[in-house]
């Protein structure tokens, strides 16, 4: 059973984390209800992918190089500010939100 939801970015990983009432993590997706909900889908993987460009991955290195410049910060940071507002809408106070994503990209 889901006790809460928490929101994280980790390379090649979608955001969103449910964990039970122990705090262990269940599952690295959608919560069930809306485990095939495009919108919200769509909008967490944008953040991903967008997230993951920050990262060289190679089969001779992997690095963190960071944000290339503010206009993609910004872009990021919306990207999260809607994905954000598409969950809450949707989980409407059934799961408390914890956003853990760090804004030092």
């Amino acid at each position: 059973m889901i006790s809460k939801i928490r929101l994280m970015l980790e390379y090649s990983t979608y955001c969103v984390w449910l964990y039970n009432e122990k705090d262990e993590v269940i599952d690295n997706d959608n919560p069930p209800e809306w485990k095939d909900d495009q919108e919200l889908t769509d909008a967490f993987m944008a953040v991903s992918d967008l997230y993951d460009t920050f990262f060289v991955d190679n089969k001779h290195e992997f690095n963190y190089v960071g944000c290339p410049d503010e206009e993609t910060r910004q872009k990021l940071t919306s990207l999260i500010g809607n994905a954000v507002r598409i969950l809450e809408r949707k989980v409407n106070g059934k799961y408390p939100i914890q956003n853990d994503i760090v804004y030092d990209f």
